[in-house]
């Protein structure tokens, strides 16, 4: 059985690509991708040889832990863009015993990522080659090759405990979403390490409490055991490998479980419909305060589905964590020897460019607005809905709470690292940013549409064949939104080369080229709209799964 299943990923493999051209494509660059990370990776181990027994222990069980960690999360992430083999799928013609669980296990291992993590895993031998003595050498060798066959084991096996275990909660609509949410969050989590990494090397004795942690938990014991042995804690090389082996067992335990309970079991999930209450109530309420109803129906709809949809939600979250990327890059900055920035000073740059950041990011986003709304489109389009009706009501949908969110942080954050002083130059320039990103969104949503993952997929699903268009269209509306701001940026010179005194100038700019872009992005949106209309609803239906 499981070399059928090898040969089932193998074959399924070959007839994608067969049917799919542009996948070889990608199935070479993650290739040259998975053989540059191999290179660097037994590089980086062999350099090992050189340091001292304590460096490699620090260095591997980070790693390591790291490594192990990424498999038990990454593939929730991605869950969805590859199921071929999700258990449901064999149900009607297998039984999940022992023997299944085995396929499947090594099925999943018939992928570029599989067979590098094993081949780093197996080369973390080489950083113990050159050790005190040729016996030592060899025992320690045997140790690792050992240990690293171990955790790559533990690492495919994790990788299918956490799926199967996510195959059912995914289900339901709330599960989706609450996925998708997260997947977003740990992606960006991940994507942090390298720097952290990078800018913490040199300090890494420091993070030897650490890693006596890490090494006692089964992400780290597998890569302690070879440091372990070279000073001979022969006692805590046989603890090491009872963790491993306990793990194991109870990762099999649950993964057999886990199975049977996906394979036998019907899903309770549900698609659920949109919360019409809410939306209802929202456009109800903008209604009694003069809102005329179509603009009103839009912003209800719009703010729906910023609460709701794992698509918005991603963008969402992305938005709130620049202002903790810009402090996290503070920290890297000022970790380094050479930099010569203290992390106060950092700390308050960060302060200055958090409102701003945010208003960029956040009105920015609505850009293809329009592409999230899938064939739904054609509920704006049947309607004879007015251009300024679905540009407004839009706009308003992300506004009621990206306004105040940067408004507040435009105010708090300048005060808290005491600098009050240039407050209005920061309120200045993030409210041209609002003004600038919500124009541009409102034209270039309609006349520059691309394709997005379709709803109730993955958020972080592309479809690499619009890859080109999807890069071109953001660097055009990033570009067109920073030209824009630029008067207000200008003021920005005054700021520093002066007194933060200008900062009002740069608050009188912001407030009026701000409302002029909006205005002016609105009006033309709203034209290109009423004109692109039927196209635009043709173009999204000609995307698959739309």
């Amino acid at each position: 059985m499981v070399a059928t299943f090898a040969r089932l990923r193998l074959t399924l493999l070959r007839n994608t690509l067969l049917r799919e051209k542009w996948r070889i494509i990608l199935l070479v660059v993650g290739a040259l991708y998975g053989l540059g990370l191999l290179l660097a990776a037994v590089s980086g181990l062999a350099l090992l040889n050189a340091a001292d027994d304590e460096l490699r222990r620090t260095i591997l069980v980070i790693g390591g832990s790291l490594l192990v960690l990424g498999w038990a999360i990454v593939p929730v992430v991605a869950f969805g863009v590859d199921n071929t083999l999700d258990p449901q799928r064999f149900a009607l013609y297998l039984t999940p015993d022992r023997r299944f669980a085995v396929a499947l296990l090594v099925g999943g291992a018939v992928s570029i990522p599989a067979v590098v993590t094993i081949i780093i895993c197996l080369a973390s031998a080489v950083a113990w080659i050159r050790s005190a003595s040729p016996g030592q050498s060899v025992v320690l060798v045997i140790l690792a090759l050992v240990s690293g066959l171990l955790a790559a084991v533990l690492c495919l096996l994790s990788a299918r405990v956490t799926t199967t275990a996510a195959s059912g909660i995914m289900r339901g609509r709330r599960g989706r979403d609450a996925a998708g949410l997260l997947g977003v969050l740990a992606v960006l989590a991940l994507a942090l390490i390298p720097s952290l990494a990078q800018s913490v090397t040199w300090r890494l004795s420091s993070f030897s409490q650490l890693v006596d942690v890490l090494a006692w938990t089964p992400f780290g014991a597998p890569w302690a055991i070879p440091a372990d042995a070279a000073d001979g804690q022969w006692g805590l090389v046989v603890l090491r490998f009872a963790i491993i082996v306990v793990t194991l067992a109870l990762a099999s335990v649950a993964y057999q479980r886990l199975l049977v309970t996906s394979m036998t079991s019907v899903g309770t999930g549900s698609v659920s419909g949109v919360d019409r209450s809410s939306r209802l109530s929202f456009a109800h309420s903008l209604m009694a305060r003069g809102v005329p109803g179509p603009i009103a129906a839009v912003a209800g709809r719009a703010t729906t589905y910023w609460r709701s949809d794992p698509r918005y939600l991603a963008a969402g979250a992305s938005i709130l964590l620049m202002p903790a990327l810009a402090v996290v890059f503070a920290f890297l900055i000022s970790s380094q020897e050479d930099s010569g920035v203290s992390l106060s000073s950092a700390l308050g740059w960060v302060a200055l460019i958090a409102a701003p950041l945010v208003a960029w990011m956040g009105a920015w986003t609505p850009h293809d607005d329009v592409a999230y709304d899938s064939s739904a489109f054609w509920m704006h389009v049947s309607s004879g809905l007015s251009g300024r009706a679905d540009r407004i009501g839009r706009i308003i949908g992300i506004g009621v709470w990206l306004i105040p969110l940067t408004v507040v942080l435009a105010i708090v954050a300048p005060a808290a690292a005491s600098r009050a002083d240039m407050i209005p130059a920061v309120l200045g320039l993030s409210v041209a940013f609002l003004g600038a990103g919500f124009g541009a969104s409102s034209v270039l949503s309609v006349a520059l549409p691309y394709p997005v993952p379709p709803p109730g997929a993955n958020p972080m699903q592309t479809e690499m064949s619009s890859f080109g268009v999807t890069f071109i269209a953001q660097i055009v509306s990033t570009i067109v939104v920073g030209l824009l701001v630029l008067p207000t940026a200008l003021t920005l010179i005054l700021v520093f080369a002066a007194s933060p005194v200008w900062g009002w100038l740069s608050l009188i700019v912001g407030l009026v080229s701000g409302a002029a872009w909006l205005l002016l992005g609105i009006r033309l949106g709203a034209k290109r709209f009423e004109q692109r209309q039927v196209a635009v609803l043709t173009t999204i239906r000609s995307w698959p799964k739309h």
